[in-house]
């Protein structure tokens, strides 16, 4: 009887770790939230050229891409909770810094330490969330921590904009360090050892290719930096489309992605569990591009919510589910390698969407780059498709 018991306690997602998991990464994602959108402006009061805030900002992202292969191996082979202590600590500090400091030159380099610890803290924050989701119930699982980071999108930017208000820009990075020092004693407070069972093997055997690259997964990283693709797009050119065709409030897209995104994600997670990935991603892909064509051809805002709406059931089950089987294929042992090389396909996608469409935007117009993107949405499904095909077939011989 107590040998049942100890096996359905096993199987139980809600454990009180796994809310203090919730808390730890909105809380994260809300200093993210409230030190990003203010740092421009930041650079600028402290002397620097405008044109070169874009590239001094976008450090931590791209020394962040340059850490994920390693962030991956470190989760899988040291103790995840240090791990995450030490970046988490360190986040904490560069945030703090910010504020203490007239020179651009340190503030560079607070900001490519400030890239190193975040290239390891998104790995290993989903990495160490995994360990206390039941493999059965993964999706699901998965879903709830991107409820979390997406509740830190609502709440960062007001709360930054509110400290810069009333007690000034410095006080709006000192006080991000404080919400990170509040992370830091909340994963102290977490007990257990669940997170460090791992196989021998794992551990023992030398660093290879392996340990921070999952090739297996190659086509895994297309698939989610598809979307990600899309993600780049409009996020940079959504509001210009919105003033070049006259279409008043369209930024209301991002507030109807979310509130979509809040209430379809606990339903996909159940399903993805229950029916499996194939399932999901199939119709994602196509909810999603149905979506962009209606972007494309919008001039007005009533088809800009429709889209939004579209996008976020696509890409919203779509992304969490690749997430899950890439996981249920490696394991908890080797978790952090399998997100490290899917956040390279994220990182990737919303890298080079913008790039590409700034200068399709220029020639062809908005329809063309979303009708476009559409396509490649469809294009993706069906490589899905005969990719799936294909393992398949393998798995019978």
């Amino acid at each position: 009887m107590s040998e049942l018991k100890t096996e359905v306690k096993k199987e139980k997602l809600w454990s009180l770790a796994f809310i203090i998991i919730l808390f730890i990464n909105a809380i994260n994602g809300t200093a993210t939230y409230m030190v990003n959108p203010n740092f421009a402006d930041y650079l600028v009061s402290k002397g620097a050229a405008f044109e070169f805030t874009g590239l001094i900002s976008s450090l931590l992202s791209w020394i962040a891409l340059l850490l994920r292969p390693f962030s991956g191996a470190i989760s899988d082979r040291a103790n995840k909770k240090v791990v995450m202590l030490i970046s988490y600590v360190v986040t904490a500090v560069c945030m703090m810094l910010y504020s203490m400091t007239d020179s651009l030159t340190v503030l560079t380099i607070i900001r490519i330490i400030h890239g190193m610890a975040f290239g390891v803290s998104g790995t290993i924050s989903m990495a160490y969330a995994t360990s206390y989701i039941p493999m059965e119930r993964m999706g699901e699982g998965i879903g709830y921590v991107g409820i979390a980071t997406l509740s830190s999108s609502f709440i960062g930017p007001q709360l930054g904009d509110f400290v810069v208000e009333t007690f000034g820009s410095q006080a709006v990075f000192f006080a991000a360090g404080l919400l990170m020092v509040v992370d830091v004693l909340l994963i102290f407070s977490i007990k257990g050892q669940k997170q460090e069972v791992k196989a021998k093997e794992v551990v023992k055997k030398k660093i290879s290719f392996d340990d921070f690259f999952a090739k297996e997964l190659i086509f895994y990283v297309l698939f989610i930096g598809m979307f990600s693709f899309g993600n780049g797009i409009i996020s940079y050119y959504l509001k210009t489309m919105g003033n070049a065709r006259g279409i008043p409030n369209i930024t209301l897209f991002f507030t109807a992605y979310s509130l979509v995104l809040f209430a379809s994600k606990p339903i996909s997670g159940k399903l993805l569990d229950a029916k499996g990935a194939d399932v999901i991603l199939y119709p994602s892909y196509i909810i999603a591009a149905i979506g962009m064509f209606v972007l494309g051809g919008a001039y007005s805002l009533l088809p800009v919510l429709i889209a939004a709406v579209l996008k976020a059931i696509g890409q919203g089950s779509g992304a969490p589910a690749i997430q899950s089987q890439a996981i249920k294929m490696f394991g908890k042992e080797r978790s952090g390698v399998a997100i490290s090389t899917l956040f390279i396909g994220q990182d990737l996608g919303n890298a080079i969407g913008p790039v590409v469409a700034s200068g399709l935007i220029v020639s062809k117009g908005y329809t063309f780059v979303f009708w476009g993107y559409a396509v490649l949405l469809l294009i993706t499904d069906v490589i899905y498709f005969l990719y799936r095909r294909y393992q398949q077939a393998k798995e019978k011989q």
